[in-house]
């Protein structure tokens, strides 16, 4: 007597095993690429604020026709606000609008220096409600050195801004990026 062979249905343990195995190192590589994708996104909104930056210190280059380049080259003290506040601005400590000095063209040139580089979010006895106040507070601080360099040579000034790179920083290949375009003024 023959014995009808049995017909199987379903999947054995081994075959769910091996899909769900399949499934997860799916899963792994596209948390991985959504990973890269938001450290992409971040270096890229951190060049934005770092190209408008410089922009807006090449701007402000301009407008001031009297300042030097030696003024606009030399690096202000951070720790500090600046010695003449050259723009009208909102005090947080006080909650009133301090209307500006009258500046020379130098006092000018060493306050848009200051702006440029330096944070008020920064100055403790000036920031008391944790506030952000110009597009440079939102640029992540390099690791070593500042985020804004303004070099001076015969009288042609080159402006380039520094970031924390966070994409370069997770494979710990670097922990700083630059902006790679360098903006010309002539004096």
């Amino acid at each position: 007597m023959l014995l009808a062979p049995k017909n199987e249905n379903g999947s054995s343990m081994i075959e769910v095993l091996v899909t769900l195995l399949i499934f997860t190192v799916g899963m792994l590589g596209l948390a991985a690429l959504q990973l890269n994708a938001l450290q992409g996104s971040n270096d890229s909104a951190q060049r934005s604020q770092t190209t408008w930056l410089l922009q807006d210190i090449a701007e402000r280059i301009r407008a001031n026709p009297e300042g030097t380049a030696a003024a606009y080259a030399t690096a202000p003290n951070c720790a500090a606000l600046p010695a003449t506040r050259c723009a009208d601005y909102y005090n947080p400590l006080t909650s009133a609008k301090v209307t500006a000095a009258q500046c020379s063209a130098a006092q000018m040139a060493a306050f848009d220096r200051w702006e440029a580089q330096c944070s008020y979010a920064a100055l403790i006895a000036y920031n008391t409600i944790n506030a952000r106040f110009t597009s440079r507070d939102f640029i992540s601080a390099p690791t070593a050195g500042a985020n804004v360099s303004i070099s001076n040579t015969g009288n042609v000034l080159t402006l380039q801004g520094f970031w924390l790179g966070k994409a370069d920083n997770a494979k710990g290949t670097a922990d700083q990026n630059s902006q790679t375009t360098a903006m010309r003024v002539l004096r």
